[in-house]
């Protein structure tokens, strides 16, 4: 997968300027868990990581933007600048348009769930949700690349459709787009997820990776 590696800006000392990622999402699709995973696991690899969190409605299906930053040596700010985003983490393709327009660049490396989550409005017929292969046409006008990842429906087939965001950080980590492994994020999972959901957030983890691979072929 092509984009903006950990290398193109890293020196001898580390990185020159802090790495930026934002996981796009709504209420109840798990960008915490998520961005804790991604976030402890680049702590305990030695990298400074500020983590801040963006809401739109306090609510389930309101907007969610989840800002990570790292590098190697002064603190920073925790919120990614305006145009200068180097991983969006989709969760919802509206919500992953709409941070990109903001905050993204024509390097931007996108990886996408498709599945749509309704706002209220739509739901109630007050207005359209937009055809999902125009966001991601115009997302591709943006930023390159965009990469798609059947989340919602591999969390699905795992019979727990809220591990949807486990599978992404797996395709995050199948990427090869972050300076760590993807052992060093799966480990995460042990330390930070009850015993009884375990096992099927590896799996979903396992998922994740393996489409990344496959979308690099």
């Amino acid at each position: 997968m092509g984009g903006s590696t950990v290398s193109e800006t890293q020196g001898e000392a580390g990185l020159e300027r802090p790495f930026n990622l934002i996981i796009a999402g709504v209420g109840g699709q798990g960008n915490v868990l998520a961005i804790r995973l991604l976030g402890s696991a680049l702590l305990a690899q030695g990298y400074e990581v500020a983590v801040g969190e963006v809401y739109g409605l306090a609510q389930r299906g309101g907007s969610v933007a989840s800002h990570l930053r790292f590098w190697k040596g002064a603190p920073r700010p925790p919120k990614v600048p305006e145009g200068q985003l180097d991983i969006l983490l989709g969760f919802e393709p509206l919500e992953a348009l709409r941070l990109l327009t903001q905050y993204g660049n024509p390097g931007t490396a996108v990886l996408v769930n498709a599945d749509p989550v309704l706002p209220i409005g739509a739901l109630l017929g007050k207005f359209d949700y937009p055809d999902v292969s125009k966001l991601l046409e115009r997302m591709r006008g943006l930023a390159q690349p965009v990469v798609t990842v059947d989340a919602g429906s591999v969390s699905r087939e795992l019979g727990v459709p809220q591990a949807m965001n486990t599978v992404m950080v797996g395709a995050l980590a199948g990427s090869e787009l972050l300076p760590i492994s993807a052992a060093d994020l799966e480990a995460q999972i042990d330390l930070l997820m009850n015993e009884r959901v375990r096992n099927v957030n590896h799996e979903a983890f396992a998922a994740g990776v393996r489409a990344a691979v496959k979308a690099a072929d």
